[in-house]
């Protein structure tokens, strides 16, 4: 086994050290992704994490949302903002305060979010123009969580691996052709990619959740769930091609193995374009 690999194996022997994060993520999951719930429902739920509450209402009333009125209840909040919305704040909030990335300099929070929100939205959008249905319930739902939480390793990296994490952000800055994954293997032996999957197993994350964590850089996985893991990459690497600021959709497999047109991909790679720049000020204001 490569050297390199013993600050992962380290760090990651037994359980992870997160019970909070495994019992609110996964209330949370039930509650955000079923299509039924209703905003009185979800804020139900949503109440009772005062955090989630509470910056949920600060962004409901921020110049970002710009009401017409002072929003006062979660569920006004909740209606004001949107389902979409909703989802990525309470994942945010709820994960973001079991990591301590301040100790990785180069780990930017609004870049983070921004990807993740921008991939969650994409790989819903594209699950939404598939021409047959996948044989999983609430699939759109399913993958828009996915895309929020495929990059939850690299929060774990930050804080449990912060010197070498922030040596492989740092090369990437240097040299903007690498990318993320080589970067952290060359530094901490391991990607996000692994992190992330091995994080869903420990916090009991659904299997087609993990599958698309771990998988959705691999465009030949083929195991159970590969819909979902190949809907996440698709829309990861249009979102890394908006960060490079390109205007040319990259290309994907979407096409030929889930009868996914060129337009309909195109389609929504331009709606991420254009949603780009409001997805930073929203992350930029959450969680900067």
């Amino acid at each position: 086994m490569d050297s390199n690999t013993a600050p992962f194996l380290q760090q990651a022997k037994g359980k992870t050290n997160l019970p909070s994060l495994s019992k609110n993520i996964n209330k949370l999951l039930k509650s955000v992704t079923a299509v039924d719930v209703n905003y009185r429902q979800l804020a139900g739920v949503i109440k009772q994490f005062p955090e989630i509450s509470a910056r949920l209402l600060f962004l409901a009333n921020s110049a970002w949302s710009a009401p017409v009125k002072p929003i006062g209840s979660v569920e006004e909040a909740c209606s004001r903002l949107g389902h979409s919305i909703v989802q990525s704040v309470s994942f945010g909030v709820s994960i973001s305060s079991s990591f301590d990335t301040r100790k990785c300099p180069s780990f930017k929070a609004s870049n983070f979010w921004t990807t993740s929100m921008l991939v969650s939205e994409g790989a819903g959008f594209l699950a939404s123009r598939l021409p047959s249905q996948v044989d999983c319930i609430d699939f759109e739902q399913t993958v828009q969580s996915a895309g929020l939480l495929h990059y939850i390793g690299l929060l774990w990296l930050a804080d449990n691996l912060p010197q070498e994490t922030d040596k492989a952000l740092q090369a990437i800055v240097i040299d903007p052709t690498l990318t993320m994954n080589k970067a952290l293997l060359q530094y901490t032996g391991t990607d996000y990619c692994e992190v992330g999957g091995w994080l869903g197993d420990q916090l009991g994350f659904p299997d087609v959740l993990t599958v698309a964590i771990k998988h959705h850089l691999d465009s030949g996985y083929q195991g159970p769930f590969w819909e979902g893991a190949l809907l996440v990459g698709s829309a990861a690497a249009m979102v890394a091609a908006l960060h490079n600021q390109s205007d040319e959709m990259p290309e994907s497999a979407c096409q030929k193995a889930l009868g996914l047109s060129h337009s309909e991909q195109e389609a929504v790679f331009k709606r991420l374009t254009k949603n780009y720049t409001r997805t930073q000020e929203l992350a930029i204001t959450m969680f900067a």
